[in-house]
C-alpha cells in the first residue's frame, strides 16, 4: 500500500499490514515497513521497487534485527545494479534501520546521478570478409542513437537486432565475437565497441521433408513456396514453420538449416514434421426454453486426398429442425493461398414463421486480403418448398435461387471458445435472382462484429460486444421467401425474447420477417474462479419490414445473468434472460439457454 504524500513528495512505499507488536513477538517476526526516498514517481522509481527484496519479501518479515539488516543491505547491492542499468553509474543508496517505532522502518535514501550518455557505439567486422556496405545494418536500424541514456536493456537489445538483421540479409552465421564497453565518468559518457563475425554469404539450398506419412510432399512444396538461390533470410525459414503449422496437420514442424553451406554456397534446409490425427467425430446438444432440445454430430477428415483436403459431415437434429451438411475445403488451388470450397446442404425446418424443405450448394474461392482479411467469392444455387400458412396448407410456393455470394472477414480473437482479446468483423454481399412460382431479384447485404478486451493482466474480466445489422433491397417484404427475410431472437441473437419473434408479427401473433435487421450485445465476463464464472449481460434488437430501419418497429431490449462452467475445451453456458419491454400477450417472462461455448 501506499501512504499519502505531501505536496511536491512522492508517496512512499509501504508494506503490507503487521501484527501488533506483541502478536508478532509470539510469532517470532520482526514487521517493518520499507519507505523509498529520492526518486520520483515514474519508471525508475517502478523498476527499483521492483528489484527490492524488502519490498518483494513485505509479507515474510525477519526473526531478528540482524537478518533484516542483511536483507537491506542485498537491496543495496540490487538496487545500485538496476541504476547501472538504467545509465546511472555514479548513484547513492543509504540504509537507515530505525528500530524504536513500530513496525521497524527501514529507509532506502538514494541518488540516482548524473545519467550517463552513449558517446559511441562502433561495429567492426572481423573473421570472415564484412557484408557488403549496403548490407550492413545502421544504428538507427538497430535502435541506436547517439547521445541517448546509456541503458543496459538497449545496449544489448542492439546487438541482438544488428545479428538478426544480418541473418535476414544474407548471413545465416553471424554472431557477436566481443562487446567491449567503456565508461567515461568525468564527461558521464558510454562508448560501445562490438567485433562481428558475419560468417560466410548464403543462399537458399534445397528444401526437404521428412517425418510426414500420409501427406503428399508436393503439396508442402507448393505451399512453403520456397525462394531457392535466393539470399538467406531467417525469417523465410520463421514464415515456413508457421504455414506448415496452419495447415492443422502437424502436432510439430521444426526446421533447421545445414551446419554450413555447400562449395557453391546454397544452404539446405529441411524440415521434421510429426503428424496429428487427422480424423475426428464429435457432437454438441443444447437446450433453450423457447425452441427445446437439439443436437449436432460431425465426422471430419482434414487429409482427405493427401494434400490437407478438409471432408466434414454433419446433421443437426431439433423439434424445429433436421438437416445435413457436407462441405469440402481445398487449400492451395491454383495458386499456394487459394483455397476451393464446396458445400451441400438439405433439410426440413418447421418454426412459427414456415415451413421449409430445401436443398443448397455452393461454390466459391477463398484467398486472403490485407493482414488477417480473408475474401471469398463464389456461386450458390437453391431449390426450396416455402410453406407460409403451416396450419392450414395454404401459401405453398416454390423458389430456385441463384446466389453470387462475396464475403470478407476478419479475425483476430485469441480463443474461438473463449475469446479473451480481439475481434471479428463479418461483410458479406448477395445478389439473388429467383425463379418458380414468383420471379425475384433481390440484393441481401450483412454486416456484423464482435469484439473482447481484457481488464485485467490475469483476464478475469472481460468485456465483449456485439453487433450486427443487414438490410435487403430489390423486393417488398412479403414477396420474399420466408426463409430469406431476417428475424431476430433467441438463443444466438436477442436472448430473452423466443426464437423468431422480435420484428413484425402477422395476425396469429407468428414472426412475419422483415427486410432489415440490427442487433445489439453486451456482456461482462468474470471470472469467481479457475472453473466457474458469472456473466450479466443486455441484448438488444428488432426487424423492420422496410429495407431503412424505419418502419417504426420498436427496439426489443433484453437483460440477463450467466454462469459458466470451464472446461479443457471450452465453457459450458447457462443463460437466463429477461425482456425488458415486452409486449402484452407476446413475450414470456424469461427465457434460459445452456449450450457449450461462450455466447458470441
Amino acid at each position: 500500500m501506499a501512504r499519502p504524500a505531501l505536496a511536491g513528495q512522492a508517496p512512499e512505499f509501504v508494506g503490507p499490514s503487521e501484527p501488533a507488536p506483541a502478536a508478532a513477538q509470539e510469532q517470532g517476526i520482526l514487521p517493518y515497513r520499507t519507505v523509498v526516498e529520492g526518486v520520483e514517481e515514474g519508471e525508475l522509481r517502478t523498476l527499483l521497487e521492483g528489484s527490492s527484496q524488502l519490498i518483494a519479501l513485505g509479507e515474510k518479515p525477519p526473526a531478528t534485527i540482524a537478518g533484516l539488516r542483511r536483507r537491506a543491505e542485498g537491496d543495496i547491492q540490487r538496487l545500485t545494479a538496476a541504476l547501472h542499468s538504467e545509465g546511472y553509474y555514479q548513484p547513492a543508496v543509504d540504509l537507515e534501520i530505525d528500530s524504536e517505532v513500530r513496525p521497524t522502518q527501514v529507509t532506502l535514501r538514494i541518488t540516482p546521478g548524473p545519467r550517463y550518455t552513449l558517446q559511441a557505439y562502433d561495429i567492426t567486422f572481423d573473421g570472415n570478409p564484412p557484408p557488403a556496405e549496403a548490407e550492413q545494418p545502421r544504428l538507427d536500424e538497430i535502435g541506436i542513437a547517439l547521445g541517448m541514456p546509456a541503458r543496459a536493456p538497449v545496449v544489448v537489445g542492439a546487438e541482438q537486432s544488428l545479428v538478426s538483421l544480418l541473418q535476414e540479409r544474407g548471413y545465416p552465421f553471424a554472431q557477436v565475437r566481443e562487446r567491449k564497453t567503456f565508461v567515461n565518468h568525468e564527461k558521464t559518457e558510454m562508448t560501445v565497441r562490438l567485433a562481428i563475425d558475419a560468417g560466410p554469404a548464403a543462399v537458399f539450398g534445397p528444401l526437404s521433408f521428412k517425418g510426414q506419412e500420409e501427406v503428399e510432399a508436393d503439396y508442402l512444396h507448393r505451399i512453403s513456396e520456397w525462394p531457392q538461390g535466393e539470399p538467406y533470410d531467417r525469417r523465410v525459414v520463421r514464415n515456413l514453420q508457421r504455414r506448415l503449422a496452419a495447415t492443422g496437420l502437424f502436432s510439430s514442424a521444426n526446421a533447421e538449416t545445414a551446419a554450413q553451406p555447400t562449395p557453391d554456397g546454397s544452404l539446405p534446409v529441411t524440415v521434421t514434421l510429426v503428424e496429428r490425427e487427422q480424423r475426428s467425430i464429435g457432437g454438441v446438444v443444447n437446450y433453450s426454453s423457447d425452441v427445446g432440445p437439439g443436437a449436432e454430430i460431425f465426422w471430419e477428415h482434414r487429409n482427405l486426398l493427401g494434400r490437407n483436403e478438409k471432408l466434414r459431415v454433419s446433421a443437426i437434429g431439433s423439434l424445429i429442425e433436421q438437416s445435413g451438411d457436407i462441405s469440402f475445403r481445398k487449400p492451395a488451388f491454383l495458386q499456394a493461398d487459394q483455397d476451393l470450397l464446396a458445400d451441400l446442404s438439405g433439410g426440413f425446418e418447421d418454426n412459427d414463421a414456415y415451413e421449409r424443405q430445401a436443398v443448397d450448394g455452393l461454390i466459391a474461392l477463398e484467398r486472403p486480403l490485407f493482414e488477417n482479411w480473408r475474401v471469398t467469392g463464389g456461386i450458390s444455387l437453391g431449390y426450396e418448398i416455402v410453406d407460409e400458412g403451416a396450419d392450414n396448407g395454404e401459401g405453398e410456393r416454390q423458389f430456385t435461387l441463384l446466389g453470387l455470394p462475396v464475403t470478407a472477414a476478419r479475425d483476430t480473437r485469441d480463443d474461438l471458445l473463449d475469446p479473451a482479446s480481439g475481434s471479428r468483423l463479418h461483410f458479406s454481399l448477395t445478389p439473388f435472382t429467383g425463379a418458380g412460382d414468383d420471379t425475384l431479384l433481390f440484393l441481401t447485404a450483412i454486416a456484423g462484429g464482435s469484439a473482447y478486451y481484457a481488464l485485467d493482466s490475469d483476464e478475469r474480466f472481460i468485456l465483449a460486444g456485439r453487433a450486427r445489422a443487414g438490410t435487403i433491397l430489390g423486393e417488398k417484404n412479403d414477396a420474399l421467401p420466408a426463409s430469406s427475410r431476417f428475424y431476430a431472437g433467441g438463443g444466438g441473437s436477442v436472448r430473452g425474447y423466443e426464437y423468431q419473434l422480435v420484428g413484425p408479427l402477422d395476425d396469429d401473433q407468428d414472426p412475419f420477417g422483415g427486410t432489415s435487421l440490427l442487433e445489439l450485445g453486451g456482456e461482462v465476463r468474470v471470472r469467481v474462479t479457475d472453473e466457474i464464472g458469472i456473466v450479466p449481460f443486455v441484448d438488444g434488437g428488432t426487424v423492420y419490414d422496410e429495407p431503412y430501419f424505419n418502419s417504426g418497429e420498436t427496439l426489443r431490449w433484453a437483460a440477463g445473468l450467466g454462469l459458466r462452467y470451464f472446461t479443457g475445451f471450452g465453457p459450458l453456458r447457462l443463460d437466463v434472460a429477461f425482456p425488458l419491454n415486452p409486449r402484452d400477450g407476446v413475450d414470456e417472462a424469461f427465457q434460459f439457454y445452456v449450450s457449450f461455448g461462450q455466447a458470441f
